[in-house]
């Protein structure tokens, strides 16, 4: 019995350690302060193990006060990726040149008020139609999915498909596929479950009217979806993470892929894991993915992840680049595939 105590003692001081601003880093000035954003290489290198080769490595720093907690990433115009934080913001960073550069100016405030004293924040998840330029939200705390048209228009929705997925582990997951399809994971396992995840394939914009397919992502026990970007050749990668309870927290993080050609309805979609990042630096709280393709080849590009600070003293806002190489679309016979149960199989 006291062991137990003792168990759900560590694990209440973390969950608490683990939600943005508590007893960790005090927020300072006002939103509409002009933030000077920072990038500055990180030399570290252990810690990543996989199919792709890490290819660069940087920590976002901001003395503005509403600066990190950064969950959600797209990939933009041109050569620029989207960043968004679970508290409202992005920030726009260009990639030309070799190493990421904060576009002067870019980091905003998205969120809205809901009801007095209640603000639409917790923003998990980006996605974006690269033909007209409109990007959906996901936010978590509302179980609702947000559009940004380039005109500045907005329009929300909540689907009731999602309406009992938790306050708390809700869409993290969201990724509009190349053919106008839009692919929604929820982060917490269904009950009775520590693998299976609820998932949800819209035929189209969700923020319309419209009965998406339900079916069931399989994840391996313990590692929560978190993010998702397509590829070229039509398969996603799928972030997934892990949190130890331990003081300081600690993440294992791992990189999956699957065909969204396999998905059917009420059957869970098998997927295989071909990173894995933790230990040093990389045991940070990864949670968003976006994948750039390179201008002069297409089918090649970089994988990004972002790390979410979760505005703690013990941890980053990281930035991480993975290159990614012209692959087919099906892997020779899957001789590498790992099971769900098993992520080091």
């Amino acid at each position: 019995m006291r062991a137990r105590t003792f168990r759900w003692l560590i694990f209440v001081i973390v969950v608490a350690g683990l939600a943005p601003g508590t007893f960790v880093r005090t927020r300072t000035g006002l939103r509409s302060d002009v933030a000077v954003v920072t990038i500055t290489p990180v030399a570290e290198r252990e810690g990543v193990s996989g199919d792709l080769t890490l290819t660069g490595a940087w920590e976002l720093t901001s003395a503005h006060g509403w600066f990190g907690g950064f969950s959600a990433l797209v990939k933009g115009e041109g050569q620029r990726l989207i960043v968004g934080s679970d508290r409202g913001w992005l920030l726009d960073l260009d990639l030309d040149g070799g190493a990421p550069r904060a576009a002067p100016g870019s980091f905003r405030f998205i969120g809205r008020e809901m009801a007095p004293r209640k603000e639409l924040v917790d923003l998990e998840a980006l996605t974006r139609d690269p033909a007209s330029g409109t990007v959906w939200a996901a936010f978590e705390n509302f179980n609702l999915i947000e559009r940004f048209g380039p005109d500045g228009s907005r329009l929300s929705r909540r689907p009731p498909e999602m309406a009992r997925w938790s306050s708390n582990s809700g869409p993290e997951t969201m990724e509009r596929l190349a053919d106008g399809r839009f692919l929604v994971l929820a982060e917490g396992a269904q009950r009775g479950s520590n693998a299976e995840h609820r998932g949800l394939l819209f035929a189209g914009d969700p923020v319309e009217a419209q009965t998406p397919e339900a079916f069931r992502f399989a994840s391996w026990p313990g590692y929560d979806p978190v993010d998702a970007t397509q590829l070229p050749d039509g398969r996603v990668l799928i972030l997934l993470r892990r949190v130890e309870f331990a003081i300081p927290a600690r993440f294992d993080t791992a990189i999956a892929i699957a065909d969204p050609s396999k998905i059917k309805t009420d059957e869970p979609w098998p997927a295989r894991i071909i990173q894995r990042l933790s230990g040093g630096v990389f045991a940070d709280n990864f949670e968003g993915i976006a994948f750039v393709p390179a201008a002069e080849d297409p089918s090649r590009g970089a994988v990004w992840l972002v790390s979410d600070d979760n505005f703690s003293i013990f941890q980053r806002s990281l930035l991480v680049r993975f290159d990614w190489g012209a692959r087919p679309a099906q892997p020779e016979a899957r001789k590498n595939e790992k099971a769900p149960g098993n992520p080091d199989a």
